[in-house]
């Protein structure tokens, strides 16, 4: 008896995306695995969008332009459209590579059947040009919980009954829903990591939460102290996140706007990370390798 392929459902929001939408609905389009749904959830975008769609209508299961919530009352949308057996979330400027969907097929036909699939996936500039790595472990959900391990959403599928039993998006989130998606998920069920590149991460100057950098990691800490559970957790994830938050305050790629509030952030999260000395030491050495850079330049 053939064995019946898992229909694939992928649902892209987008909102003013068009340079790189084409790009995203070919990826998912041009795939191998012929057992696929793709809904699109525009909200009205003025940039072009909506032509793109169009030429490819034919081809997706449903799709619609109009003004929505944001980002998470589309994918809330098209969840709710969605009749596959797997549920996928692409973001409408990153896309999938060649072969992923046949690959998580196969993962979710293990016995007994996984109900989280997480890839590894690349990093790529707004050319496409590769820049590097976004790597998944996985090793517990505490260790996940307070960033000892980290998995990619744009690399994550799925069970599409997971979103019956847990919930959707929380639409009250416009940064780091994926961040609660995932804790909620993977709390109650350990993900399978496989070590196949399945998709690409676009990282330029556009995207939602490099634009606002600040409000989208203060929703990031707000997300997992609200999921962690006693004070050793939340005391781990403060000390990792006030690190973040200083290495954030000296790199040569932050504003220097922002500088001053992400040292603020640095008390509000662990004031006492300001009298380690390991906390010093960062600075001074990275002072030191750009001396010497320049130096040797």
């Amino acid at each position: 008896m053939e064995e019946k392929l898992l229909l694939i459902s992928v649902v892209t929001p987008s909102y003013n995306q068009a340079q790189f939408l084409e790009e995203t609905i070919l990826s998912v389009l041009n795939q191998d695995y012929p057992y696929l749904e793709y809904i699109i959830i525009d909200g009205g975008s003025s940039d072009g969008s909506v032509d793109i769609v169009r030429k490819y209508e034919e081809r997706l299961a449903y799709w619609v332009s109009e003004p929505d919530r944001g980002q998470s009352h589309a994918l809330n949308k098209g969840i709710g459209r969605a009749t596959g057996d797997i549920l996928f979330w692409l973001n409408a400027d990153d896309i999938c590579l060649p072969g992923a969907f046949s690959k998580v097929a196969e993962a979710f036909s293990q016995q007994p059947p996984p109900r989280i699939v997480i890839g590894q996936a690349y990093i790529i500039d707004h050319e496409g040009k590769l820049l590097g790595q976004r790597e998944s472990q996985f090793t517990s959900w505490a260790d996940y919980a307070t960033r000892k391990c980290d998995i990619r959403q744009v690399a994550a599928f799925f069970d599409r009954k997971l979103f019956n039993e847990l919930g959707g998006v929380d639409e009250s989130l416009e940064y780091a829903m994926d961040t609660d998606l995932l804790l909620r998920f993977t709390r109650l069920h350990y993900p399978l990591i496989i070590n196949e590149y399945l998709a690409a991460y676009r990282k330029h100057g556009g995207t939602k939460f490099k634009s606002n950098l600040l409000p989208g990691y203060r929703e990031a800490d707000m997300i997992r102290i609200r999921h962690l559970d006693g004070p050793e957790l939340e005391n781990a994830y403060r000390d990792w996140s006030a690190r973040h938050w200083f290495l954030l305050a000296i790199s040569f790629d932050t504003r220097n706007s922002d500088r001053l509030p992400c040292l603020r952030n640095v008390w509000r999260m662990k004031p006492s990370v300001f009298f380690s000395i390991h906390f010093w030491l960062v600075p001074v050495r990275i002072l030191l390798r750009w001396l010497i850079s320049k130096f040797r330049a």
